[in-house]
């Protein structure tokens, strides 16, 4: 082979595998930005992003010098397992720069792989209906096909699959049938569109060849949404058995903080009766037994709010927040809460209390350790507003404020579980901000 001739190989090597990583890489950034991230995700993914245009550079150059000698099942097999190679090292790169599991790497890098290939597509269809050829380095116009392919199919790609991402979150993907996915990307997403692409050149007419290539699109938008609809039903699945999880454990904590009040209630009745009964027997002082029955009282025990469920609560949380230096204020009707269960009344305030707690307790300020309830009958609504001071952002997904915990997981449940319970009873509940003070509203319609 002639000089020239391997320099024009090594000139459309790094063409090629420029435009191909920056694609896939772009691609790859749609599901990075809602995986929780690693240190120096920044670095981490240039230098990924570096090794992936660095192979698939060697590897291109390679095929092309062996595309001279070689007959085209040669070729072909060998352009595949280029491709492959480089979907590997996706994956890798998912694993580099995101905390994931194996699973879900696969499914990001297939999906972004394959959204790639859609973008290339619409390519090829426009050097085909532009030029009369199939997609050519050569030509003025491969940079800008190429980034026109980018510009059309990204956007509505990370609109249809991307936004249900960010507003459901990317649950760890478990199911071997991923690998059954990735297969099926490989044979279709890499050796049809390769094959796909000699079609025209070797003689087939134009129509057929554009009919064959709406069969590849065609099935690349099936395995994304057998992908999708997969992540769907994990999701589903995820959050049906964690909201059963939390409702359980609060139904168990509440029937204990009942059980526990009476027994406290019953313990200072028995003592006071005691007490009493000295009195009547004449044998301690008056005063004395006046001292000894206030001492009894423990604040908060005998709250009266018209609910038992938030009396239980309220004396709960109080006891909680007077530990943390934090005034809880209340000014509560219980009775418009009196067509909830007591376990769903536990678990929206309790929740709503918890997280002003956490959030007060960051708050340097200790005039601001603060925490304000407001229980009340709207009309025919039952309203019910928590407020306090928080320090930082707020991040809203689907209207629903994230957490701010370094590990994600297992944290933030507590504000879907309110909207669930608020839901179950056909209301809402809506999170918002004013200055540093965070609000929690819910409207719950009161049955007649």
């Amino acid at each position: 082979m002639s000089q020239s001739v391997y320099a024009a190989f090594t000139s459309a090597s790094y063409l090629l595998s420029i435009t191909i990583t920056v694609q896939l890489c772009l691609a790859a950034l749609m599901f990075e930005a809602v995986l929780p991230r690693r240190s120096r995700f920044v670095l981490r993914f240039a230098l990924c992003a570096a090794a992936i245009g660095a192979v698939s550079f060697f590897l291109y150059r390679n095929l092309m010098v062996q595309s001279v000698f070689k007959p085209r099942s040669v070729s072909l097999l060998l352009e595949g397992l280029d491709f492959v190679v480089i979907l590997a090292m996706m994956v890798g790169m998912t694993l580099v720069c995101s905390h994931v599991s194996l699973w879900t790497a696969i499914f990001c890098s297939t999906a972004a792989y394959t959204i790639q290939n859609l973008a290339s597509s619409l390519t090829y269809y426009c050097f085909m209906i532009l030029e009369g050829t199939g997609t050519s380095m050569a030509s003025p116009l491969f940079i800008p096909l190429n980034i026109l392919g980018v510009v059309v199919v990204y956007p509505i790609c990370a609109y249809l699959f991307g936004g249900p991402i960010r507003r459901g979150g990317l649950v760890e993907i478990e199911d071997r049938k991923m690998l059954l996915m990735f297969a099926l990307v490989i044979l279709i997403a890499i050796f049809f569109d390769i094959e796909n692409k000699t079609l025209y050149t070797n003689g087939l007419a134009l129509p057929l060849v554009l009919v064959l290539r709406l069969v590849h699109d065609i099935v690349c938008v099936t395995a994304l949404a057998m992908q999708f609809e997969m992540l769907y039903t994990r999701s589903l699945e995820t959050n049906v058995a964690t909201l059963k999880r939390i409702g359980d454990d609060q139904k168990r904590n509440y029937r204990l903080v009942r059980q526990s009040i009476n027994a406290v209630n019953a313990r200072l009745e028995s003592l006071r009766k005691q007490v009493s009964d000295a009195i009547a027997d004449g044998g301690a002082d008056a005063a004395t037994v006046d001292r000894l029955v206030s001492a009894t009282r423990l604040p908060g025990v005998r709250v009266k709010t018209g609910n038992e469920a938030l009396d239980a609560l309220l004396l709960l949380k109080g006891l909680v927040c007077e530990q943390e230096g934090v005034t809880l204020s209340s000014v509560a009707d219980g009775g418009a809460l009196s067509f909830m269960s007591e376990e769903d009344v536990y678990s929206l305030i309790g929740n709503a209390i918890d997280n002003a707690l956490d959030a007060v307790t960051k708050v340097k300020d200790p005039e601001k350790h603060a925490i304000g309830l407001v229980v009340r009958r709207s009309g025919d609504l039952a309203s019910i507003n928590v407020e306090n001071y928080y320090t930082g952002d707020v991040h809203m997904i689907d209207g629903l404020p994230q957490t701010t915990a370094e590990d994600p997981k297992g944290h933030g449940l507590g504000t879907r579980s309110m909207r669930d319970v608020a839901e179950r009873y056909g209301g809402t509940v809506t999170f918002s901000t004013d200055g540093d003070i965070f609000h929690m509203n819910a409207l719950i319609p009161i049955p007649e």
